[in-house]
């Protein structure tokens, strides 16, 4: 179990992060763009650095048969980095006294194995023991409702006692989507528009619904075009947010600056943090409520974030406080990593700086 080192909270996150950056450094993040551009057909990317601004670009293609270059602010799917939001908006509710963290959730779903022990808490935290919706083969690639995912997740013998292990599971998060709109009143996609799409500005990012068509990028795998666009609405609250680096880098400042929930409610989504098992992350990474923080000591080192990858894409947006840096990566090609483009824009950031 870790939490994030009580030196981070140190930073003063409520510096800016508008503006320009140098010239230089501008020159040098391209240029490792385009060396990612190498290894995948776009990217969406952005390095923010408070106190100084905000670099983001868009470049490659769309779509590699028939080729379409992106334009510019073209959103990506971001899949599971959407848990951050969820995960902030059901701590909204919890602050303004419409939820409790220890709610159990047979008030929503009694027909839930362990409903009356399992809280919403555990549910944020990947330790419901519920089977994840996607591991199971029956789900093919048709859109899936939110009623349909949370019946297949809950119909199988769930993996442990609430609380007594951790294994991510994307029903939980499906499952907290549907608590939201029960509290609030209105369809999840509203309810994430009025409370940190709108005010926050984040113009390029949206919920996928089924059958509406939106710009975003043609995902990839192994370099060919994935053509089942419905697949992308059925995570829901667990990852079907449509965004772009600049706006979850915009997100995540906000985040820790304390302008979408009480510094302690955040200080708490990085408390207690289980090392993430299974096929989601190696032992270097650990999980909260709705956030990863990460610790690769012979690169980035320690970082606060969140990943994410569906069918044709991989995404990633964290904070390292070494460097006093957000990064966010977005590529539409499942077979690379999107931390391997937030190490290169980190390594070029150390470099420029190392020849300041």
């Amino acid at each position: 179990m870790r939490s994030a080192p009580e030196t981070v909270w140190q930073k003063d996150f409520k510096r800016s992060i508008e503006g320009e950056l140098p010239a230089a450094l501008q020159k040098s993040l391209g240029d490792a763009l385009d060396k990612m551009l190498q290894h995948v057909p776009a990217a969406s990317v952005a390095l923010a650095i408070p106190g100084e601004g905000t670099w983001s670009a868009t470049r490659g293609l769309a779509r590699k048969e028939p080729p379409q270059p992106v334009v510019p602010d073209q959103p990506f799917q971001v899949a599971s980095t959407t848990k951050t939001l969820t995960a902030v908006v059901v701590l909204q509710l919890v602050e303004e006294g419409k939820l409790k963290l220890d709610d159990t959730i047979d008030r929503w779903f009694p027909d839930a194995p362990n409903a009356k022990l399992t809280t919403i808490e555990q549910l944020l935290r990947h330790t419901s023991g519920f089977v994840s919706f996607n591991a199971i083969p029956s789900l093919g690639t048709a859109y899936r409702t939110p009623a349909e995912v949370i019946a297949l997740g809950t119909s199988q013998k769930p993996q442990f006692c609430p609380g007594a292990n951790w294994s991510y599971t994307n029903t939980g998060y499906a499952m907290l989507g549907v608590i939201v709109e029960k509290v609030d009143g209105a369809p999840f996609a509203d309810v994430l528009a009025k409370r940190l799409i709108k005010p926050l500005a984040l113009t390029h990012t949206v919920m996928r619904k089924p059958g509406v068509e939106l710009p975003v990028a043609t995902g990839h795998a192994a370099g060919r075009p994935v053509d089942a666009p419905d697949q992308y609405a059925t995570p829901y609250a667990a990852g079907a947010l449509a965004s772009t680096a600049g706006d979850l880098a915009v997100f995540w400042h906000a985040l820790l600056a304390g302008k979408v929930l009480p510094g302690q409610s955040v200080h708490r989504m990085f408390t207690g943090m289980p090392a993430m098992i299974g096929p989601y992350a190696g032992s270097s990474s650990f999980y909260g409520m709705g956030v990863q923080l990460y610790d690769v000591p012979d690169g980035p080192g320690l970082m606060l974030g969140h990943s994410g990858g569906i069918e044709g894409f991989t995404s990633i947006v964290a904070y390292v406080p070494a460097d006093d840096v957000y990064i966010a990566v977005a590529f539409n090609e499942k077979k690379v990593p999107a931390e391997a483009g937030l190490w290169a824009l980190l390594r070029a950031l150390r470099t420029y700086r190392a020849l300041q």
